[in-house]
């Protein structure tokens, strides 16, 4: 079933990392000569393996919301968004060393955090499920 309350914490992590294509992570002047990051914003189209891991995050919360058969595999896709997630965001801190101090975080850096906790709660919600399953396994 599509309409189930995972189904929007999947579609929360989506949206906002389709977001954080056109919204700032950081903010601030780039360190000459550093290769990686190109303007005085942090974005996730500044970098290819920014771009592609963004990429891969919103792929995998679209299939995940369609999986809803297979609870189990579903289960496995929301671990690896969610890790792959964590891993976003350490990139983003790695790349913020490319620019001069005195920068600063977005405020829309919390995307990244929206992404990773709509995964979280997505994955509270399909266990939730799964044991509500087996609870009515185990009445039969």
């Amino acid at each position: 079933m599509i309409q189930r309350k995972q189904t929007l914490w999947l579609l929360l992590s989506v949206i906002a990392a389709v977001l954080t294509f056109k919204f700032p992570f950081f903010n601030g002047t780039v360190i000459n000569g550093t290769k990686g990051v190109q303007g005085a914003e942090l974005t996730a189209t500044d970098n290819l393996i920014l771009l592609l891991l963004t990429s891969a995050i919103i792929i995998i919360a679209l299939v995940t919301i369609f999986m809803y058969k297979n609870r189990k595999f579903q289960i496995q896709l929301t671990f690896l968004g969610f890790f792959l997630s964590v891993g976003l965001i350490a990139l983003y801190y790695y790349y913020t060393k490319n620019f001069e101090p005195g920068g600063r975080i977005s405020l829309t850096a919390l995307l990244s955090l929206l992404t990773l906790a709509g995964f979280f709660m997505a994955l509270r919600g399909i266990r939730k499920d799964q044991k509500l399953i087996k609870d009515l396994n185990r009445l039969r």
